[in-house]
């Protein structure tokens, strides 16, 4: 009499069908959208650096930091994080957000360090709150 070589598992053991493939190819492609944590720091860091970004790259910084406050607010949302002054970073991202960039120079980098301070205070309020692990 021969054994079969791996055992039946019992029934309780069995798996289960997992997601369908399409659920699976979503969640995929949305991981793979996701902006790394790093990244956002690399935003933060090209307008409040030592140096002030030209002027030619102010419209992209622009969308970055956009990008970067509704990345941080979904995460704070997601966390279910409640933490007032989390609310507050986060009225004031919308506030920065329902303006427009302005046209000359100094006003728009005045425009992209408060948004870029904005996102900085998420970023450090939501990892001292535990909605996300140490960034750096």
């Amino acid at each position: 009499m021969s054994r079969p070589l791996m055992p039946v598992p019992p029934a309780y053991v069995r798996r289960s069908p997992g997601p369908p493939a399409d659920l699976l190819a979503r969640v995929a492609q949305r991981l793979r959208e996701v902006k790394p944590l790093d990244e956002i720091l690399d935003d933060i860091g090209d307008v409040l650096g030592n140096q002030a970004p030209p002027a030619g790259e102010c419209e992209d910084l622009d969308q970055r930091l956009r990008a970067d406050l509704i990345r941080l607010a979904q995460i704070a949302l997601a966390a279910n994080n409640r933490d007032p002054e989390v609310s507050a970073l986060l009225q004031h991202a919308d506030r920065l957000m329902a303006e427009d960039l302005p046209t000359d120079y100094q006003p728009r980098i005045g425009t992209l360090r408060r948004m870029a301070s904005t996102a900085n205070g998420l970023l450090e309020r939501l990892t001292e709150t535990g909605s996300i692990k140490e960034a750096v």
